[in-house]
């Protein structure tokens, strides 16, 4: 196995603190402390927290298109790819929380760069949806009257899951993904092919 880079171990510490604690909340030396570095020494590793922040998002972002993204490039009817991407997605979210929680919170506290680099990094995630959907729409598969709004919609709810789910809960990941997708069919209109 290979060893974990001394970056690695940095970017895995901030990921975890700014999950738990919030960015600002978390101090440099809070993330040295975990990463086990000296907090002189950080600097060596990064330029500022923000890009720490930043980098997490984008390995998130890289982890939720690497899931979704070969569905939505797959074969198939839109409604088997949306069933497929909810899964693909709430997997994610449940095999790295802490990233997926950084991810998604969107931390007034950042630079408006650092934001709107991050709001990139997620719109060019959220487009994935949108093509499926328009696909749907397209093929009588859907009913919807607003595609943005319906992705909003969907994203939001599973993006809800990182705050409450928790593996020793009364519910599998594989339980809840499945009452999404009766959910999310319904707010779809799903239609059958005759």
């Amino acid at each position: 196995m290979a060893r974990k880079s001394r970056r690695d171990a940095i970017v895995e510490a901030a990921a975890q603190l700014f999950a738990e604690r919030g960015f600002r909340a978390t101090t440099v030396r809070d993330i040295a402390e975990v990463a086990g570095v000296l907090s002189g020494s950080l600097y060596a590793h990064i330029a500022t927290k923000e890009d720490l922040y930043l980098e997490i998002v984008r390995r998130a972002a890289e982890d939720f298109s690497g899931a979704v993204g070969p569905i939505v490039e797959s074969q198939g009817p839109p409604d088997e790819k949306i069933r497929r991407m909810i899964l693909a997605h709430l997997r994610v979210i449940e095999q790295s929380r802490a990233w997926a929680r950084v991810y998604l919170d969107d931390d007034h506290e950042l630079s408006e760069n650092t934001r709107s680099e991050a709001r990139k990094l997620r719109r060019g995630y959220e487009r994935l949806w949108d093509r499926v959907l328009l696909e749907g729409i397209e093929q009588g598969r859907f009913h919807l009257r607003d595609e943005s709004l319906t992705r909003l919609f969907i994203l939001s709810a599973l993006n809800g899951v990182v705050r409450w789910y928790h593996p020793e809960g009364r519910l599998s990941s594989e339980a809840v993904a499945q009452e999404f997708l009766i959910l999310v069919e319904r707010v779809l209109g799903v239609v059958s092919p005759a």
